[in-house]
């Protein structure tokens, strides 16, 4: 199979947009009131942020779960001069990638599990890491034509998945000598608390990862974007930013704009009602919250049917007309209630969920939750467009 053709840069623009502002131009999408905004400047902006801190150091841009729910085509095309390949979870992710005409190296971190996956992952040229006895076995000693090249995760602490220190050198040994695998494969591991404050737990990791990896040929790679941006020296030839790419938080503490990270997604819907609800009535299934006083309530055109967190509690932070509200009551699949005390809004007004002006990190943190999941989990109905 020949390897897709690249588009060229004055190309890039047009492409991309087409597919997200094919839905708007439909009358039941230009209805929609929920709609993500997705920045390139900010996406470009955060991939140079990735490359300044590689040192030199090549990078694998994680773009698995559609590109963290941004649009996987559109991040590999936007930030192509930057990032030297792309990691993904499936095989099958691998293989949409090469249909948008992706040309870079391309990691498929879960691997292939039988000679017929590592014989398409070879005529697509994807890199899949080897995590476990059984898929070296799978894959057995016969030739797929074009040989794999093949990482091999070893397992430093977060004991997910991966061969131990021990496990390491027979594993390694066995996946160099299968025919259908190139020579000298890579080497990964994860760092399971990069993003906390305490650094022992990594630099533990990073220790082990060199003693065990000492003699290996093959190239390596240890960071994400925790330890990228927190661990300069843990060295490795390839780095694998994830979050920081979106604009997202990659620490426990602290915000993105501390990196000098620009959000990528910003989601928006509108006012559709205002009301009074009288000091003593509940508002919203279960009665979850209960007026103090005679108060305005707002009602916004977004749930968890389009993607808005159904667990998000009492006081979630949300924008209505630019001024900063509170959420109040459960949200439900359609709607959700926010306390207008103090805030100038009228039917029909913009409100910000998340993005340019009110960081995912923030709402993420009060409904309990990552900034991933709210940027992987927005849902079909929201209409989409890109800006630069």
């Amino acid at each position: 199979m020949a390897e897709p053709q690249s588009k060229s840069g004055s190309e890039l623009v047009p492409e991309l947009v087409s597919e997200f502002r094919a839905a708007p131009k439909t009358e039941s999408s230009a209805l929609r009131r929920p709609q993500l905004t997705m920045d390139l400047s900010a996406l470009r902006h955060n991939a140079v942020v990735a490359k300044q801190a590689a040192g030199g150091r090549k990078l694998f841009a994680a773009v698995k779960a559609d590109g963290y729910g941004h649009g996987a085509a559109m991040v590999t095309q936007a930030i192509r001069e930057s990032m030297d390949g792309f990691m993904v979870a499936s095989l099958g992710e691998g293989e949409a990638l090469r249909q948008a005409g992706v040309t870079q190296r391309i990691m498929v971190l879960q691997g292939v599990m039988s000679q017929t996956e590592a014989r398409r992952a070879a005529q697509r040229f994807l890199e899949p890491v080897f995590h476990h006895v059984s898929q070296i076995e799978a894959v057995g000693r016969v030739g797929f034509g074009l040989p794999l090249t093949a990482w091999l995760k070893l397992d430093t602490g977060m004991h997910r998945v991966g061969f131990t220190a021990d496990e390491f050198p027979e594993a390694y040994a066995r996946l160099s000598t299968l025919r259908g695998v190139r020579p000298n494969p890579g080497v990964l591991t994860h760092f399971a608390r990069a993003d906390e404050p305490n650094p022992a737990p990594t630099h533990a990791q990073i220790d082990l990862f060199h003693q065990v990896t000492a003699t290996v040929q093959g190239d390596t790679s240890l960071c994400n974007s925790a330890g990228l941006l927190a661990f300069p020296d843990a060295g490795g030839d390839w780095v694998r930013p994830g979050i920081m790419l979106y604009g997202g938080n990659p620490f426990v503490t602290g915000t993105a704009a501390d990196h000098g990270l620009r959000p990528v997604m910003t989601l928006t819907t509108r006012l559709i009602a205002i009301r009074t609800v009288q000091a003593g009535e509940t508002v919203g299934y279960g009665g979850r919250f209960t007026a103090s006083e005679t108060m305005p309530v707002g009602v916004v055109a977004i749930g968890y049917g389009d993607g808005y967190p159904r667990h998000a509690p009492d006081g979630t932070p949300i924008l209505v007309n630019g001024q900063r509200a509170r959420l109040i009551g459960r949200v439900s699949m359609d709607l959700i209630t926010v306390d207008l005390r103090g805030i100038t809004a009228s039917v029909g007004d913009s409100v910000e969920c998340w993005g340019a002006q009110l960081p995912i990190d923030e709402v993420a943190s009060a409904a309990l939750t990552i900034s991933y999941e709210l940027m992987c989990q927005m849902s079909g109905r929201v209409a989409r467009r890109i800006v630069e």
